[in-house]
């Protein structure tokens, strides 16, 4: 059985690196004219990831809502809010509220101060510090209109599946308006390899922290699509401000998801120079400037409410006073030596950390961005090349590509500063915009080229992106925080057969 199964496995591979040569007439098909026959492509392959990435969510009892223990924070949060309330009614030690600092888990372990785990904790109060926004997003509206709580696995179902049609969406939006001519191919490639990799983590892990994740990478990315279509894809200023406000919209309620991603608003900068460019600032543009960015104004008060009423502080969302194993109550001041060697090593370990080769199957170690992915390095060698730089400015997207190759230096940092150590679901901070970034430039770079070149480029990098999915996969098998695998391992060794033929 695993000789046939590995025989069929690898068959397609075969099959489809022989469709992915550089002879093959599929990399003249482009995206000039999208026919009903490409539509129906592009559908069934969004169909095959979505699919391929929610259906294992519920494969792990520690995640799909079995073994719910602290992992179910945003359902019971939801029936806290219907009760008028902000935090969880659960009971407070009096070891734990004795103490001078609750946060100190040596400290407490040696009292035995009972309490739930990697809450928040603060005036004698249980809360969730993870981002209130997905919980009025799905979980509220499910259990007033079922009756029933949804199992937070399912919401990271639907976070993704929204996400990865606004990684095609987007994508296709910037291949029209800026690179028509890539190859069909090219696009389902890097559409396919770069969704999954903002969220191949989310795979093993659906629960709790990674639906913070799923939640902002899903609506960054929508926000992102519609200032493209404001600043890009409209003729019409009344329209481009109508666009702008649903991306303020979205790309305010990323902060109430998770706090870091909310960090890729600052887009907006060049995106909003590009538009003002040569257009006359009257009174006109002024309102419809300030109707577009209402939406941060009055999604950010009401943030600042919330985590006022609960910490007294309307920029605290809870990550300091979090019961875990490291105190966190001191995190966050940029000024200290220990804060800035904290950053540094954060930004080296994110991008460039290096864990040797497991002796064991499926042998891959998780590293950091550039080491696990690094087809990620070809939007440097991309950018290194003059023509492509001059070509960005003429187009009005050499803004927007600086900004994306600061955003992840800036997210890490702010991530390690408030983060004991740096965890692979940390980088879905960063993965989304370094694909974006790596699309644009690619393109740019594709369009520059022609004939036998653009044959050569759009094949390797579908092969490229080809080995990238297959990396997603093997990281998905590492046994890691209770996934698939760690709970039954068996099933590593049943899929090392399967690639090995039986062989081994």
């Amino acid at each position: 059985m695993h000789f046939l199964l590995g025989c069929l496995v690898w068959g397609m591979i075969i099959v489809l690196m022989f469709f992915l040569r550089p002879k093959s007439r599929l990399h003249d098909v482009t995206m000039e004219i999208i026919g009903k026959k490409k539509k129906t492509l592009i559908v069934s392959l969004q169909i095959i990831i979505i699919l391929g990435c929610t259906l294992p969510m519920g494969l792990s009892p520690f995640w799909n809502g079995e073994i719910p223990e602290h992992r179910n924070q945003y359902e019971v949060l939801a029936e806290a809010i219907l009760e008028g309330r902000l935090y969880f009614d659960y009971p407070v030690d009096p070891k734990l509220a004795a103490m001078e600092n609750p946060y100190d888990y040596e400290a407490r372990m040696e009292i035995g101060a009972a309490h739930p785990w990697d809450h928040a904790y603060y005036n004698n109060h249980y809360y969730m510090y993870y981002g209130v926004v997905p919980v009025f997003l799905l979980f509220l509206p499910y259990r007033i209109l079922t009756g029933q709580n949804l199992t937070t696995y399912h919401a990271t179902q639907v976070f993704v599946t929204v996400f990865v049609i606004g990684v095609f969406a987007l994508f296709y939006l910037l291949t029209k308006k800026f690179f028509p001519k890539m190859s069909l191919i090219l696009y389902l490639f890097l559409s396919a390899s770069f969704s999954i990799v903002g969220i191949w983590y989310s795979i093993g892990a659906p629960a709790l922290y990674t639906t913070a994740n799923t939640a902002g990478l899903c609506l960054g990315i929508w926000s992102l699509f519609f200032f493209v279509k404001a600043v890009w894809d409209t003729e019409q200023v009344s329209k481009s401000f109508f666009l702008a406000f649903w991306g303020s919209l979205l790309g305010a309620l990323t902060f109430g998801c998770r706090p870091p991603m909310g960090l890729a608003n600052l887009l907006v900068i060049p995106m909003l120079i590009t538009f003002l460019h040569g257009k006359k600032i009257d009174g006109k543009c002024i309102k419809g400037l300030l109707m577009a960015c209402m939406p941060y104004f009055i999604i950010g008060a009401l943030l600042m409410a919330y985590n006022y009423i609960r910490f007294d502080n309307p920029f605290e969302f809870g990550q300091a006073y979090q019961l875990t194993v490291v105190d966190q109550s001191s995190y966050g001041s940029a000024f200290s030596k220990a804060s800035l060697f904290r950053v540094l090593n954060g930004i080296v370990s994110n991008f460039i950390s290096f864990v040797p080769f497991s002796d064991t199957f499926p042998y891959l170690s998780i590293n950091g961005a550039l080491v696990n992915f690094p087809i990620f390095l070809y939007a440097f060698w991309s950018l290194a090349q003059k023509n492509v730089r001059d070509e960005l400015r003429k187009m009005g997207l050499w803004g927007i590509v600086k900004m994306l190759l600061f955003l992840p230096i800036l997210i890490s940092a702010v991530d390690a500063l408030w983060a004991p150590t740096m965890y692979e679901r940390s980088r879905m901070d960063i993965y989304w915009l370094m694909g974006i970034l790596c699309f644009i430039v690619t393109g740019i770079y594709y369009r520059e080229l022609s004939g036998k070149s653009r044959r050569k480029v759009s094949s390797g990098l579908a092969c490229w992106s080809l080995a990238t999915l297959l990396t997603c996969f093997l990281l998905w098998l590492i046994p890691l925080d209770w996934n698939y695998t760690c709970c039954f391992p068996q099933t590593l060794d049943n899929i090392k057969k399967v690639f090995s033929l039986g062989l081994f």
